[in-house]
């Protein structure tokens, strides 16, 4: 069988949510490697930060199921390479600001870039729009959270 028979042939959401994630990250990864100084595990903490700015690094390890440490890590790895610029909260000396510096600007509007184009990519053929797909899917994310939440 060929890889697309078997998508055709499975009769699981996930099978299909697997090979979008598969190939998505397959995708984008050619950019993250070649144009940027950030590691694919890295991506999402760094695109958060973009769209977020005002979230701090509790929330971003709770967004990408990670603990503190490693969002630490990352952001130092970040701040080392002139993406972002930290400073101590004045109202909680424990937390900081975040920000992009214009480099991790820079960065950021060529990732959404290819992930717009990604998008548009996968829906060109389908008779639905990127924003209707996203909202499907949205409205899927949050009963499947919610189911696990009410059982679990």
């Amino acid at each position: 069988m060929d890889y697309e028979d078997i998508i055709n042939c499975s009769p699981f959401i996930l099978n299909h949510l697997i090979s979008l994630k598969e190939t998505h990250d397959y995708y984008l990864n050619q950019f993250i490697k070649n144009e940027t100084e950030i590691s694919y595990s890295q991506y999402y903490m760094f695109m958060m930060l973009y769209y977020e700015p005002s979230v701090n690094q509790s929330d971003i390890a709770k967004a990408c199921f990670m603990n503190r440490s490693g969002v630490s890590r990352a952001f130092s790895d970040f701040e080392k390479k002139g993406l972002i610029k930290r400073e101590v909260n004045p109202e909680n000396k424990r937390e900081y600001i975040t920000t992009l510096t214009q480099k991790g600007l820079d960065t950021a509007k060529l990732l959404e870039e290819k992930e717009i184009e990604w998008d548009n990519m996968i829906c060109e053929d389908l008779n639905i729009s990127r924003e209707d797909l996203l909202e499907i899917l949205s409205k899927l994310s949050i009963k499947s959270l919610n189911f696990n939440r009410n059982k679990f």
